[in-house]
């Protein structure tokens, strides 16, 4: 799977379209309801934590790392050879912010993916030395997004934190033979668009 760039900030029109439908939304709440309803107002405005796969279930933190775990399994059987460097969990209110050696000659593969409520997208930069790359991580993916780092100089993995929401970010730092690097063959320093 290639990883996606960072989406683009919506565009002004969209935005404000967004937010008069918002203060629409909360100005019918206000309204008082004409109508009888058997359904008390505590319980019409209960705010529930749904996960991405299966928006009728709330969020639970062991079902998310069971589906994240897929999510990065699903690369294992795409012919390459990986061996696992290091692998990691994280809180989204928390992010990520860590710094791999990168040794060897074996090219590196980041694996990284996110299962949260409320958030539909995390903000992955990668960084070695002055080179620096942002990418969006699709929270609630099937497939994990995956980066290839060439071996040699220590690089970052920066995963920003998200204090409006709940959920978590999975990741597995493999190596893997330069045969096998597939795209781009350094998604630090990029390879164009």
């Amino acid at each position: 799977m290639r990883p996606h760039r960072l989406r683009r900030l919506v565009p002004l029109s969209a935005a404000t379209a967004l937010l008069l439908s918002g203060c629409a939304d909360e100005a019918k709440k206000e309204t008082p309801d004409q109508g009888t309803s058997s359904v008390k107002p505590s319980e019409t405005h209960k705010e529930q934590k749904t996960s991405p796969p299966d928006s009728g279930r709330p969020w639970e933190p062991d079902d998310a790392m069971q589906r994240a775990e897929r999510a990065l399994d699903a690369h294992d059987d795409d012919g390459s050879d990986p061996q696992r460097a290091e692998s990691g969990s994280a809180n989204i209110a928390s992010g990520v912010n860590k710094t791999f050696q990168a040794p060897g000659k074996r090219w590196y593969r980041l694996d990284i993916t996110c299962d949260t409520s409320g958030v539909e997208e995390l903000t992955l930069t990668l960084t070695r030395g002055d080179a620096e790359q942002a990418y969006g991580i699709g929270c609630g993916d099937r497939e994990a997004d995956q980066f290839n780092i060439p071996p040699g100089a220590p690089f970052t993995a920066r995963v920003d934190t998200v204090r409006s929401g709940t959920g978590l970010v999975l990741w597995r730092l493999n190596t893997v033979s330069p045969g096998d690097v597939d795209g781009c063959d350094d998604d630090i320093d990029g390879c164009g668009g």
